[in-house]
């Protein structure tokens, strides 16, 4: 509902909104219409929904006294990302992609991990639509793989699990804002989801940033049909780079490849296990796209002042 004053009409975006959503328009129209639909049915207060595209979404439900469109001039799901954040008021930033539908007072439970000063991105609980199963809650490194996903194919997220997660996947995140600002462009020549996801997410923990997960914040692959959100199946296809992103923030090189390749045989099979091994053909080229210069470190973020309210309802903020 649109108010008015003095015969203007006056948006609905709420004047210094807490929380930006970002809902990119990767290419599926379906899909991404599901996502929209979810945010707007369950979109909580004080926040604003921004919507970066290619230039050919135009609007059809009329809904620009909702939504900021945003013209990103790109399919390219990180530009779109990018550009959002540039804009964005909110002091965090949410991105629910093609595919993933929100879930009532999904959002409200995972900034209350902002509470802790450090954290700088937390991540939610991604289930399959037709099932409590979880298709991830987040990466982490281990033996068997560069890029494992947490908790998947169980059905709740264990605290050690929790605890053991280093990312999350930039379609179904949430980031502080400036944060998420300092690390666009950091990965140059790559528009490829993992990929970014774990440049931003191992910066982030470079520059003393912790990731959170938030087990009661539940999102949805809309489709059980389709292939987003299938990130197995892109590292097992994309592991060699995947490995030498992994070892640009550890240690890697040849001497660890045979342990590497028996271990990953094991639990993804000998093509996977191949391309990981190989990881060190492709470190030049990680090591010149990867650029972390400019991202906010966790001791140089600006500090909000509490300012007493004389009230006896009880406040809490998101540090």
């Amino acid at each position: 509902m649109n108010l008015t004053h003095a015969g203007a009409a006056v948006p609905k975006f709420p004047t210094i909104p807490r929380l930006t959503i970002v809902v990119p328009h990767g290419g599926d129209t379906a899909s991404f219409e599901s996502s929209l639909v979810s945010v707007l049915q369950h979109c909580p207060d004080a926040c604003e929904v921004i919507v970066p595209h290619a230039g050919d979404y135009d609007d059809p439900f009329d809904l620009c006294d909702e939504v900021k469109f945003v013209d990103a001039g790109s399919v390219s799901l990180t530009q779109q990302i990018g550009q959002a954040a540039a804009i964005a008021r909110g002091r965090f930033v949410h991105v629910v992609a093609d595919g993933h539908v929100v879930t009532p007072d999904w959002a409200d439970r995972a900034l209350l991990q902002f509470e802790h000063h450090e954290a700088g991105l937390v991540v939610p609980v991604v289930r399959h639509s037709d099932c409590d199963e979880i298709a991830h809650a987040g990466w982490r490194r281990s033996g068997a793989t560069a890029c494992e996903m947490v908790a998947a194919g169980s059905d709740h997220v264990e605290q050690r699990a929790a605890l053991r997660a280093e990312g999350g996947f930039l379609t179904a995140s949430f980031w502080r804002r400036d944060l998420l600002r300092s690390l666009t462009g950091s990965l140059r020549n790559s528009d490829d989801v993992v990929e970014a996801s774990m440049v931003y997410s191992l910066l982030a923990r470079k520059a003393g940033w912790r990731c959170i997960v938030s087990p009661d914040c539940t999102i949805r692959l809309g489709d059980s049909d389709s292939p987003l959100g299938d990130y197995q199946s892109q590292v097992n296809e994309n592991h060699r780079r995947l490995q030498a992103i992994a070892d640009h923030f550890g240690t890697g090189g040849w001497g660890k490849s045979f342990g590497r390749f028996l271990a990953t045989t094991f639990s993804y099979g000998l093509g996977s296990a191949l391309r990981r091994a190989t990881a060190p053909l492709a470190q030049s080229g990680i090591a010149t796209s990867v650029r972390g210069d400019s991202v906010q470190r966790c001791d140089e973020q600006v500090e909000a002042i509490r300012i007493p309210v004389a009230s006896p309802g009880t406040y809490r903020r998101a540090a």
